[in-house]
């Protein structure tokens, strides 16, 4: 069934491209920005968190003033814990939780043009981002009957997911033709985190919101 929907996908990329006319030309682009990330799911225990995103675009002209535009970008994200919360009898959870991922959005957008210097875009779409590394320090849990020394966790060891997911949508403005000004937010629709048992169970989405500043060549 998943091939048959990402193939119905590419031929309807195709179609529109194709009816785009004889101008057809994508637009390559940089992109650096600052992410909030902003967890939410059941016993949640993590503040939002910020952090820095970099990356490139391919807007890909379609019918009209629609486009397709698929993009890469690197993220790097901290999310604090809330409280001194327990990892287990000898060590809470301490600082934030550090995770770098590479993030693939693919978004579908229509441009208005404003002028002949400012066009202004809305866009939405899934993001898929693929967490390369999510680790977080323990600090020792002095009461416990033996002393520990500090250790630090790979949390994908503990429930952290190698893939999640979200939907985005957002509003950018180009002036000159070249430079980028735009705001992203993206609600998750996959978890982040998902461990524990049915009365503990923890949940962790990552919701975000984005600043970013570009450049298109």
């Amino acid at each position: 069934m998943k091939p048959n929907i990402c193939a119905a996908l590419v031929l309807l990329i195709v179609s529109l491209t194709m009816s785009a006319g004889e101008k057809w030309q994508p637009t390559l682009g940089a992109r650096l920005g600052m992410e909030l990330s902003i967890p939410s799911g059941a016993h949640n225990f993590y503040k939002t968190g910020a952090g820095v995103n970099a990356g490139v675009i391919c807007k890909m002209p379609l019918s009209r003033n629609f486009y397709f535009e698929p993009g890469l970008s690197f993220v790097y994200t901290a999310m604090t814990a809330k409280d001194l919360v327990s990892f287990d009898n000898e060590y809470f959870y301490e600082g934030a939780a550090n995770v770098y991922t590479l993030s693939v959005p693919l978004n579908f957008g229509y441009s208005f043009d404003v002028n002949g210097n400012v066009s202004l875009d809305v866009f939405t779409g899934p993001r898929l981002n693929i967490n390369l590394s999510a680790r977080q320090d323990l600090d020792p849990n002095f009461a416990a009957p033996e002393p520990v020394p500090d250790r630090t966790i790979n949390l994908f060891d503990h429930g952290w997911k190698r893939v999640d997911a979200s939907w985005g949508f957002g509003l950018s403005a180009t002036f000159a033709e070249h430079y980028y000004i735009g705001i992203t937010a993206g609600v998750a629709f996959t978890p982040l985190a998902d461990y524990g048992d049915r009365d503990k169970k923890i949940r962790v989405h990552r919701n975000t919101v984005a600043l970013s500043l570009g450049y298109n060549f």
